[in-house]
């Protein structure tokens, strides 16, 4: 099965380009012209990894990484930022935002952004290799009472069932240090 890539990238010349090598190394490749582009074709398709410039008119490549890497459903595809600009300071902000890597366009040939992503994608686990931990907490530990009253939590039940709720902690593998996404579940509603 092809990978699927989405190159988001202003600059027609570059776009074009790169959209024939990656289609001629055998990826599905789907494109878009700006930040807000590629957040519309994010809530309709899930690509294995993006290539994502920064600089674009519209909304920049920092915005959507920032929102690629907040969104539950986003956040383990790997973002391979792809810009003109070098400077320390821009990878190290890009590289905080989650980005899995950092190519600098005019000192990085086409073969070896090829193989970035292709080393990219290899380190990534599969969506079925993802372990997912159920916590249970418990109603009097520590602050649990705190917990369900401020965000509304019924007591730590399930709304349908009654059951005691389990705090489901997913890993995200596409930043460089532990990251979680959580959300409380019913072991019986699957809620």
């Amino acid at each position: 099965m092809r990978n699927t890539i989405l190159l988001v990238e202003d600059s027609k010349v570059v776009q074009q380009m790169y959209r024939n090598k990656l289609t001629f190394e055998n990826f599905n490749v789907l494109t878009a012209d700006n930040g807000m582009e590629a957040i519309k074709l994010l809530s309709k398709e899930k690509p294995d990894i993006i290539l994502l410039d920064l600089m674009m008119p519209v909304m920049d490549g920092y915005k959507v990484l920032q929102v690629i890497k907040t969104d539950p459903k986003l956040s383990a595809v790997p973002v391979l930022v792809f810009s003109a600009k070098g400077q320390p300071e821009e990878v190290e902000k890009a590289l905080n935002l989650g980005a899995a890597g950092y190519i600098v366009k005019a000192t990085t040939k086409p073969n070896d952004v090829v193989e970035k992503i292709r080393k990219v994608l290899d380190q990534k686990p599969k969506e079925h290799e993802l372990t997912r931990y159920m916590v249970e907490i418990r109603e009097n530990a520590y602050d649990a009472k705190k917990l369900a009253e401020d965000f509304n939590l019924n007591g730590l039940r399930c709304q349908k069932c009654q059951a005691p709720m389990l705090l489901e902690l997913i890993p995200d593998f596409s930043h460089k240090t532990p990251w979680f996404s959580a959300r409380f579940v019913c072991p019986r509603c699957h809620d």
